[in-house]
């Protein structure tokens, strides 16, 4: 019998996709430049007993797995790189329950970021992890430890996963995790899996971290007259006791990159005759008004020394979404205005992620690539993109990988790894090896065989 219909008569008819009816979606994610690769058939699962049983199915006949959430990745962590079967799990998008107790939620892995925040803030709670690209699901969130922003004060995903259920490879169903708030019980399977990028196990449901919401706060934007003096600055905000939600160090190179293709700038590019290298943006929270108004003066006596060129205040709701939409204009301007383009994500030691964009940066004049930068200055995370408006896509591939492989050495130079939190995939799996080293490397190998002794689940994403 052929395995299509084995799956067929495992999940019926109208989620088993084959042949002209598998969508070209399926064959590929977001990666600047990727691949695609086609499936031999796409599942459409509906519940953890649909992942188990197609799971034990593919795992008894050898048929690789690649489990698949909205496909907004950047490393092609979602390609089905050697074919078989894409396990769809976009379906499973249901809000199963809050336990207002014990500050949680309960959603299946195809619940939308964007949904399950809006849903949260109805219901008074603040779901507080915000990676930028808010139609991800929070499955695919917790495969790739995502983080964002607001990692430097609510932490990544890691840090706000509570429980989950994880099927593996071989069709077991796993609960792991629990609200105990804490434990010291054996290996932590569940931190193990968060990150793992679907290799270990499929996640069907997951319990989340709530947290309440800020009774007030307001957004800063400092632009500096030196960038080197931006790590220092953001290095004496984490330690001033002041609840900082955001810390985001933005290059102005890249303001006037986005700004020129949007029309809106919004952050600062030259104050009273002054060009501002970079600026800080900050959110901070608090209880109300008053204990705002007094954050605001412990900012503006510790800038007095930063050689900050002014304090612009973003105290109005208008004023906060068009910042966030010029932030978020980062991504969509490399991607519509440059002829070519990629981006690095990586983490550097905070202190030196001034020096690691003027080292990158220097090397695009050099290779003549425009390269624009911006970063999470409390946690180290690095979003650099590179572009060029040369119509010769072999030559702008010489010369990025040439300028990307420069790029991660100087990384691991200064102590840093190879992704913040974009995932390894299949993109940067060369780049973790040289990273890490051989010996840690194949030990993540012998996790991997010892989680999926067959090699199906995500075969060619991370290890292998």
């Amino acid at each position: 019998m052929r395995f299509e219909y084995i799956l067929l008569d495992a999940l019926g008819e109208n989620r088993v996709l084959t042949g002209s009816a598998i969508g070209l979606d399926y064959a590929h994610d977001e990666t600047p430049g990727g691949v695609q690769y086609m499936p031999e058939a796409v599942c459409l699962a509906k519940s953890t007993e649909d992942v188990s049983a197609i799971l034990k199915l593919c795992n008894e006949y050898d048929i690789p797995v690649t489990p698949r959430g909205a496909g907004t990745g950047l490393v092609g962590g979602s390609v089905p790189v050697n074919g078989g079967i894409v396990l769809a799990l976009g379906g499973m998008n249901r809000i199963l329950g809050y336990d207002e107790e014990a500050m949680t939620v309960r959603a299946e892995p195809g619940v939308l970021l964007s949904d399950l925040k809006a849903d949260a803030a109805a219901r008074g709670f603040l779901y507080a992890s915000d990676p930028g690209e808010k139609t991800a699901t929070v499955g695919g969130n917790a495969a790739t430890n995502a983080g964002g922003p607001s990692a430097v004060r609510y932490g990544t995903m890691k840090d706000n996963v509570v429980a989950a259920t994880v099927v593996l490879p071989a069709g077991e169903v796993l609960e792991l995790g629990g609200n105990v708030g804490k434990s010291s019980s054996g290996y932590d399977i569940l931190q193990l899996i968060l990150g793992s990028e679907g290799t270990l196990g499929v996640i069907t449901e997951l319990t989340l971290k709530l947290w309440p919401k800020p009774k007030a706060d307001i957004s800063l934007i400092l632009p500096f007259a030196e960038a080197a003096s931006i790590p220092a600055a953001a290095d004496a905000l984490k330690k001033s006791g002041l609840a900082v939600s955001v810390m985001e160090y933005i290059d102005t190179d890249i303001v006037e990159f986005a700004g020129a293709v949007t029309g809106n700038p919004v952050f600062p590019v030259e104050m009273e005759g002054n060009r501002a290298a970079a600026s800080l943006l900050l959110t901070i929270e608090g209880k109300d008004d008053d204990e705002l108004d007094a954050a605001m003066e412990a900012v503006a006596e510790m800038s007095e020394e930063w050689g900050v060129l002014d304090i612009l205040v973003v105290d109005t709701p208008s004023l906060k979404k068009d910042v966030w939409a010029a932030h978020d204009a980062f991504h969509t301007a490399a991607e519509s205005a440059a002829k070519y383009a990629d981006e690095l994500n990586m983490t550097v030691p905070p202190m030196a992620m001034a020096e690691y964009f003027e080292y990158v940066k220097g090397l695009g004049s050099k290779a003549g690539l425009d390269v624009y930068a911006y970063g999470h200055a409390g946690d180290g995370g690095v979003h650099i993109y590179v572009c060029t408006s040369d119509a010769d896509k072999d030559a702008f591939t010489a010369k990025k990988t040439a300028l990307f492989d420069a790029a991660y050495a100087k990384c691991k130079e200064l102590g840093g790894k190879v992704s913040s939190e974009h995932g390894i995939g299949y993109v940067k799996k060369d780049y973790l090896k040289e990273s890490m080293g051989e010996d840690a490397y194949a030990l993540m190998g012998r996790i991997k065989a010892a989680f999926d002794p067959k090699g199906i689940l995500n075969p060619g994403k991370v290890v292998g």
